[in-house]
């Protein structure tokens, strides 16, 4: 589940100009976002921010680090985070409370 999505119509979010998500969101868990009211994308902006960016660049996001998209949930609570990795895509889940330094959200201003 996602906290925003284009069912009820379309809508916009910005986020930060970079190839990699957010330094200063560095090593924060999806539940300290939440506790901060920080809003980061969900799987389905940052699978949609990696096209546009590629189209626009011809480069990839998160070739180092991992976007923690804190937006979306799993029905268990855990946490959708994702990287460009050896010429391809990668999802993979954590739990809401991790907070490694490989992890950075991408803050979203709706």
């Amino acid at each position: 589940q996602s906290v925003r999505t284009a069912k009820d119509g379309h809508y916009a979010v910005w986020v930060r100009d970079r190839r990699e998500a957010d330094e200063e969101l560095k090593g924060r868990s999806a539940n300290w976002l939440q506790e901060q009211k920080i809003l980061g994308v969900t799987l389905e902006e940052r699978k949609l921010h990696e096209l546009i960016y590629f189209d626009e660049t011809g480069d990839h996001l998160d070739i180092e680090n991992w976007t923690l998209c804190s937006g979306s949930r799993y029905s268990d609570g855990s946490v959708p985070y994702a990287c460009w990795r050896v010429g391809r895509f990668l999802v993979s889940w954590g739990v809401s409370a991790s907070a490694l330094g490989v992890l950075r959200a991408r803050a979203v201003v709706s």
